[in-house]
């Protein structure tokens, strides 16, 4: 059966109030998105629902989780919801603005309904994709029979189904022994932050209360136990080790010869003490104050305060990481004269157009991509050699509040100065809000960063893969050299090409370099 006649289907069946069979579901679920009665959520296709007995009672309704808005995003932000619970909704409307590892954009509903339950907050970050964020309804009347929906009780209600029909049939079967699996307790899950605490003090998991969903162990956590003096706080009696104390209370005097504990105030005394004459980690840290330091270490140590990393900001981390670790760069450096840039750029100025340095240097480099077809070039990792790209496609570095990002002008070869000007401010502004689309950010065939209104004469940048050049852009300089046997002074910017040494060798990076300079010393080439 076709995918449309299994949608048609799967229409009729909720009209007649039959629920389909697991494995119509499945099937369904290559369509892309389906509906089905009492619905959990798949958490690696995040439009797909699959049917569970347990909850046949519940209306129809539809579970959306966290979409996949890049390729590279694994989990994201909500940025904030633009539906509320009880809403209308039809097809386009906008459901979330949901921040992803590059820009913040609009997720888009699909189909018409009503929003039944939003299972995140606005606000909500880091959520895998895949976790369920809203629960939508076909009939406005089914709304308040979500009201204490929740997936966590779907899919331990579901689990329990499930072991029932297992323990059923297992008493039809006889019993065959087998090994039991080892048990994972809530402590062997520790969070990176909490797990370098926890090596720095000398604590176990099983001297720590975890407190994250699914028994994770924080870093709060490890600072709790900290400041207790290492004791795990128990809210129950510890278990005795023989049954029997269990039953019947010891008698008076029974085990006194054995070392009694020290009291609660002893015992942290002395952990306090053991741990300032530890020296394989920092001094005792203390409990943090709320507040705006509320990250920052106390005591002997170094204090610190944690800064919450954007998701964006945690991709380019791992990213430039990669890159450094796993490319072997090339460093070429060149000096270009601005004079005559300076000159032209006033003299577009008097005619009312407004083009900066930088929009002279991102001409410059497509040109110059385009006079050396080698720069313009990417290594393919599955295939092991160099790629040249059609398409001269710059990405320039623009700074944000959230992060580093690279808008791109794309087949700058083509356009103007005044095109590539417009165009930049354009990208810089919705960078800066977040409002990117997707194909003006990812891709680019070349990266240029400048820093030379901030100061900088020279530096190295690091390559954005899969690119394999950028180049780094410094301030104009005052020099004085020698003319026709008489010192002029020159105005200079120093530029230099940090290249993967795969894909550029130093001579495609010497002949880059040099057609560069000389469109920069003669600007009028860009003019044409």
């Amino acid at each position: 059966m076709s995918l449309s006649g299994l949608a048609r289907l799967a229409r009729l069946n909720r009209v007649l109030g039959r629920q389909l069979s697991l494995n119509g579901a499945a099937e369904l679920a290559h369509a892309g998105r389906s509906r089905c009665k009492g619905s959990t959520p798949v958490a690696n296709t995040p439009w797909t629902c699959l049917h569970h007995r347990l909850f046949a009672s519940q209306p129809p309704h539809t579970i959306l989780s966290m979409p996949a808005l890049s390729p590279t995003m694994s989990q994201g932000n909500v940025a904030s919801w633009q539906v509320s619970e009880g809403a209308e909704i039809t097809a386009g409307d906008i459901l979330a603005d949901i921040e992803t590892d590059k820009a913040t954009l609009p997720w888009e509903n699909q189909d018409d309904g009503f929003v039944a339950k939003l299972l995140k907050p606005g606000g909500s970050k880091d959520i895998p994709v895949g976790t369920p964020l809203i629960v939508l309804v076909e009939e406005k009347e089914h709304i308040g029979d979500f009201k204490d929906f929740s997936p966590e009780s779907a899919s331990a209600g579901a689990d329990t189904s499930e072991q029932t029909e297992q323990q059923a049939e297992s008493r039809d079967t006889p019993e065959e022994s087998q090994p039991a699996a080892p048990k994972q307790t809530a402590s062997s899950k520790i969070g990176p932050a909490a797990h370098r605490l926890m090596e720095e003090h000398s604590l176990n998991p099983e001297d720590i209360t975890p407190t994250g969903p699914q028994g994770i162990i924080l870093k709060g956590d490890v600072l709790e136990a900290i400041a207790s003096g290492g004791q795990k706080q128990k809210s129950m009696p510890e278990k005795q080790s023989n049954s029997e104390s269990k039953a019947q209370p010891q008698p008076k005097g029974v085990g006194e010869s054995q070392s009694k504990a020290p009291p609660p105030k002893e015992a942290k005394e002395h952990s306090n003490r053991q741990l300032e004459a530890s020296k394989s980690g920092p001094a005792k840290a203390s409990q943090p104050s709320s507040g705006s330091n509320a990250g920052a270490r106390q005591g002997k140590g170094p204090r610190y305060t944690d800064i919450h990393n954007s998701q964006i900001r945690k991709i380019i981390a791992q990213r430039l990481l990669e890159s450094k670790q796993q490319i072997p760069s090339l460093y070429v450096s060149a000096t270009a004269d601005v004079d005559a840039v300076s000159a032209l750029r006033q003299s577009l100025k008097e005619q009312g157009k407004k083009v900066s340095i930088n929009d002279f240097v991102i001409r410059a480099a497509a040109l110059a991509l385009k006079a050396v077809p080698e720069a313009n070039a990417r290594w393919d990792v599955q295939q092991e050699e160099v790629q040249l790209v059609d398409s001269i496609d710059i990405s320039v570095a623009v700074a944000t509040d959230s992060g580093l990002i690279t808008p791109i002008v794309g087949q700058a070869n083509n356009k103007s100065l005044t095109q590539i000007s417009t165009e930049v401010k354009e990208l810089a502004a919705r960078a800066r809000d977040n409002k990117l689309k997707p194909n003006e950010f990812q891709g680019g065939s070349f990266s240029i960063s400048n820093l030379g209104m901030y100061g900088v004469d020279k530096f190295s940048a690091i390559i954005n893969p899969p690119q394999a050049c950028i180049m780094a852009v410094g301030g104009s300089v005052k020099h004085i050299v020698m003319q026709n046997g008489k010192p002029v002074a020159k105005t200079r910017m120093t530029v230099t090409l940090s290249a993967d040494n795969r894909v550029y060798d130093g001579e495609v990076a010497a002949k880059f370099l040099e057609e560069f300079c000389n469109t920069i010393a003669n600007p009028v080439k860009m003019l044409s």
